[in-house]
């Protein structure tokens, strides 16, 4: 099966065999040295100077946003959260359950980041006595397949002495970049995505300094705890609480084969060279894409469901995984759409070869034309 979802990604056999791993206790020294080669690389992926380090969570990517926002933010501090999908909501959900104080800028589902207005809020507030300690922002927000500018906002946060939280759960690994240009604090991603790993763990990068130093705030999460969980970690080579074994011998397997392709600015290429065959053929059969071409990420595309009276979302999903694809639903905005996603192992090979399954289903369904107007 071809995965076009937004993660978990398509795997390789030889990250499926690291599950396959001997049984080992994970607080024998062996698995710690694992663990830290796993810390390191993941570190070393976005920061060639060693100023940040990588804490590990078993736990879904929403478990490390959660642990960055509520370690992050002090009892006395004041958060801002860049809304344009559902992803920046979920990030204000978090602070709403924690009870922080927070402010949320919503720019709507599919919406372009202003900076001008990000630049007068953090501008504004600095001037009152109450300012932003933190900002949170997704990288890649993909409930449309956004590239946000990051880099323009971590410069406004370095211009006002605010933290930035990042969001790159679906980029991190599959687009270059260095935490220092981003000019970001945190980093959130997961073992799923473009890493290319399995479910279950993620993790938060961190500025080393901030977070050896780290005191969560009173009625803030005990497991998720981000200073806790390095201090740890750096004592004892050991997760505070029992990991998922077999899927850290996975990520370190996943992180190998990475090294091997050539690092994330070969892998960034592939999934190039995927978007450009996934697109191509898109384009070709009458799709319309949702964002103009300068907002890709060009690691998942949102495109407008056909408006044709023959069309069902349902029906399409279901034919394209009979011949081996899967797809993904859209998710609020202005306009109806699906989701294809070309992150994970796979080939523009495949991606040729899902184009031809969707001529295929699009004949079978009748959808000539796609959209009435």
């Amino acid at each position: 099966m071809i995965l076009l979802n937004p993660g978990p990604a398509n795997t390789s056999p030889a990250v499926k065999q690291a599950l396959l791993c001997d049984d080992i206790c994970p607080r024998e020294r062996q698995f710690g040295k694992v663990m830290r080669r796993v810390c390191e690389g993941l570190v070393r992926l976005v920061d060639p100077d060693d100023e940040y380090a990588a804490v590990l969570l078993c736990g879904s990517g929403t478990a490390a946003v959660e642990a960055a926002i509520a370690s992050a933010v002090p009892a006395d501090g004041r958060l801002l959260v860049i809304d344009n999908g559902a992803y920046g909501a979920r990030m204000a959900q978090i602070a709403e359950a924690y009870q922080l104080p927070h402010d949320v800028e919503r720019f709507g589902v599919g919406g372009w980041i202003e900076i001008e207005r990000v630049a007068q809020l953090l501008a504004r507030l600095s001037h009152t006595g109450r300012p932003y300690t933190q900002l949170a922002v997704v990288h890649h927000e993909t409930t449309t397949g956004m590239l946000n500018p990051v880099e323009a906002i971590g410069a406004l946060c370095r211009e006002h002495g605010v933290e930035l939280i990042v969001d790159a759960m679906s980029s991190y690994a599959g687009i270059p970049f260095s935490m220092n240009t981003m000019g970001a604090d945190f980093l959130v991603s997961s073992a799923n995505k473009c890493i290319q790993g399995m479910a279950g763990l993620s993790f938060v990068i961190c500025r080393r300094q901030r977070v050896e130093s780290m005191t969560v705030a009173p009625g803030r999460s005990l497991y998720l705890d981000l200073g806790e969980q390095h201090r740890y970690f750096e004592r004892n080579s050991q997760m505070r609480f029992t990991p998922p074994v077999q899927v850290i011998y996975a990520l370190a397997a996943a992180i190998e084969e990475l090294e091997v392709e050539g690092g994330v600015a070969a892998r960034h290429q592939r999934y190039q060279e995927c978007w450009q065959a996934l697109d191509r053929g898109m384009q070709g059969l009458g799709f319309r894409r949702l964002l103009p071409e300068h907002q890709l990420s060009r690691i998942l595309t949102s495109y407008i469901e056909p408006t044709h009276e023959g069309y069902s979302y349902g029906r399409l999903h279901d034919l394209l995984y009979d011949r081996g694809f899967t797809i993904y639903p859209g998710k609020g905005g202005k306009r109806a759409t699906f989701r294809l996603a070309n992150m994970g192992n796979i080939s523009p090979g495949d991606m040729d070869q899902f184009i031809a399954a969707m001529r295929q289903t699009v004949a079978e369904m009748g959808l000539d034309p796609l959209y009435r107007e």
